[in-house]
Formats: C-alpha cells, structure tokens, sequence
C-alpha cells in the first residue's frame, strides 16, 4: 500500500512538473516549438534568428519559434500558434524556378531593389514569362507582385537574382518586380503587396527602410533607377509606372516606414 501510495504521489508530483513547464513555455514572448540544431543545419537559416524551410518563415530565439506580435529589426511581425509567421500578403509559388534555373548563389544583405516589368504584362504574365526565359534571357528577379496584391516567388530570398546588374545582384538578397494593374483598384491592392513585401523582407536581413539615399556604401532599399545612377544601367523604374496612379517617390518613401 505505500509503495503504491509513493507511485501515486510521484506520478502527481511529475504532472505537476509538466503542467509549471508547460505554463512556463506558454509565458508571452517565448515560443512553444522547439527547433533542433539538426534541422536548422539541414534547412536555410539566417544569423539573426530567422528560420526558413522553403515556404514557412518563423524567427527563434533560444531554440523555440516565438508566437505572438512581435517588433524585429523595426519591423512588426505576427506569428501563429504553431511559430509560423502570419504573412501580410497573398504568396503564389505556381511560377518558381527550378533549380537548375537562375543561381543559388547566397547574395551579401545590403540591399532590396524595387522594379516595375516596364511592359504592359501583369504580375502573372511577367512571372510566367520569367519562369520560361530565366536561363536564356538571363533576367529574373526573386518576386513578381501583381493581379490584385498576389506575390509570386520566383527564386527563393537570400540568393543572387539577375535583375539590375552583376555588382547590385550580387548585393541584393531581395529583387521585386511590380506587375502592371489595368485599374485603380487592382493598383492599390498590388502597391500594398509591393510594400509590405519589401518592409517583410527588410526586417529579416536587417536592411534599413530607406529609400534610395547614400552612395553605394550604404545600404537600404533602392529603386531600379538609383541602381543606373549609382551602380550600372539605364533603367528608371519603378518611378514613372508609380505616378500615372498617383504615387510619389515621397509616397513610396513615407509608405516604406508607415508614414
């Protein structure tokens, strides 16, 4: 009887245990999940705390996916309850390049490029058309954003893409192209994408939400056009397409950092 006794008061006091664990966990600002040395190593994982399996973002801290809102590198970001990040946009992968298209060649994190297609094609018409022609035309960038705010990822962020020129592909882990919208409508749900997936893939390689200031040297999110005036090129985008609907480079500027 009292062996059976002292069983009963350990299996009480082990569930107790894991009921001051669990709450423990549970504590606001630290995540439930935990993530293991091994599969960080076998997935792509960033220095500054951002875990990415090639289609779910969430940020660790301590070996735990954190959940909740949380403030990073300026940034706000949601996570659920499973430590994925609740992403502010529509993504598509319908048109992403194979492996053996483009490179996986890893870019240095200075800056993000912003472009428009510079046609009359809308956000799935360039993503297709880059997915047939990205070897042979040498052209693409990592996101097409366009019909009504959808983002497709044509390469995966963090590799080189050949949108603006050797030594500003080279710095850039982020391009993203603009598709051409036929209304106002369409417009404004594709600029919304358009900025929250540059502010997004700011906060996660720590590059500032300043437009196109500073010389080569410093880093932050560049238009097309800098990139000619600065780097190499002769483009000027995205600057004329964002006009014939009303928005300035001081709007997209102000917009960057929710002004």
């Amino acid at each position: 009887m009292q062996k059976r006794q002292l069983s009963l008061i350990g299996a009480c006091v082990a569930a107790a245990l894991a009921i001051v664990l669990l709450a423990v966990l549970m504590i606001p600002g630290r995540g439930v999940h935990y993530v293991s040395a091994a599969t960080l190593q076998r997935h792509f994982f960033l220095h500054n705390g951002w875990y990415y399996d090639g289609r779910d973002w969430a940020f660790v801290q301590g070996g735990h996916k954190v959940t909740g809102v949380r403030q990073i590198n300026g940034v706000t970001y949601r996570f659920g309850r499973d430590g994925k990040q609740v992403l502010p946009y529509k993504i598509s992968y319908q048109y992403q390049l194979s492996t053996e298209q483009g490179t996986n060649q890893p870019a240095t994190p200075k800056y993000i490029i912003l472009h428009d297609v510079g046609s009359r094609a809308d956000g799935q018409q360039a993503a297709s058309y880059m997915q047939r022609t990205a070897n042979s035309s040498q052209a693409y960038t990592n996101f097409v954003v366009g019909n009504g705010g959808v983002v497709y990822q044509m390469k995966r962020p963090g590799t080189v893409a050949w949108g603006a020129g050797t030594t500003a592909n080279q710095n850039a882990p982020v391009q993203i192209e603009l598709g051409h919208a036929t209304t106002a409508a369409a417009f404004r749900a594709d600029y919304q994408s358009y900025v929250a997936l540059t502010c997004d893939m700011a906060g996660k390689y720590n590059i500032p939400l300043t437009l196109d200031q500073g010389s080569t040297g410093t880093s932050g999110v560049k238009s097309h056009r800098w990139v000619s005036q600065h780097i190499w090129g002769d483009h000027q985008d995205p600057y004329e397409y964002l006009t014939r609907y009303g928005v300035s480079k001081a709007d997209l500027a102000n917009d960057l950092v929710g002004k």
